[in-house]
């Protein structure tokens, strides 16, 4: 388990409805590719390490990188691959690109959850929502490989808005899902209180 790059949570209220609805989707649903959305603050990282001690026992890996400072594509799967192979050398890219690109070999042969925060960071701002940077669009071909790609593994996006390769794909439960999470609603009027 990689959790290096996980922002520490000291609190996490009450979301026991929306943790078993992930719950569900990784574990009886088997699905790929999960986006968490929501506003700066609205619980999307908390609830995801709150999931993590619900199903840790069921992966064979999980690694959360964050997405903060944008790395390139090649970077993150160099990474990505570099931590599944346990530190070994990296294949050189244009051998990951005749074997499937990204690690789709260790996720198939591994079962891995892979959390993506602040995927935020990768899309252009004032234009339309869910639209890559310049020299970022090969995320969009990422996620959907991820998604319609046949391995038993799980990626979680976290971020404010959704990539637009998700809209399409989420006709398809079984591939791709996402929660919307809202503030904190009741549990922040407990507080207050």
């Amino acid at each position: 388990m990689d959790l290096d790059d996980a922002p520490e949570i000291s609190t996490f209220y009450d979301r026991t409805s929306k943790l078993s609805t992930l719950k569900q989707w990784i574990l009886e649903n088997r699905t790929r590719l999960i986006s968490i959305l929501g506003l700066s603050g609205s619980g999307k990282s908390a609830i995801a390490l709150q999931l993590i001690q619900h199903v840790q026992y069921e992966f064979d890996c999980i690694i959360w990188r964050s997405l903060r400072h944008a790395p390139p594509l090649q970077t993150l799967e160099t990474d990505l691959i570099q931590f599944c192979r346990g530190g070994a050398p990296v294949p050189a890219p244009e051998e990951r690109a005749t074997t499937g690109g990204l690690p789709l070999q260790y996720l198939r042969s591994h079962r891995c959850l892979i959390i993506l925060d602040d995927v935020q960071t990768i899309f252009s701002s004032q234009q339309l929502a869910g639209n890559y940077q310049p020299g970022y669009e090969n995320y969009g071909t990422f996620f959907k490989q991820i998604a319609e790609s046949c391995h038993k593994s799980c990626i979680i996006l976290i971020g404010w808005e959704k990539p637009r390769e998700i809209a399409a794909l989420e006709s398809h439960p079984k591939i791709c899902q996402t929660l919307q999470l809202n503030g904190s609603g009741e549990p922040a009027r407990e507080i207050f209180t």
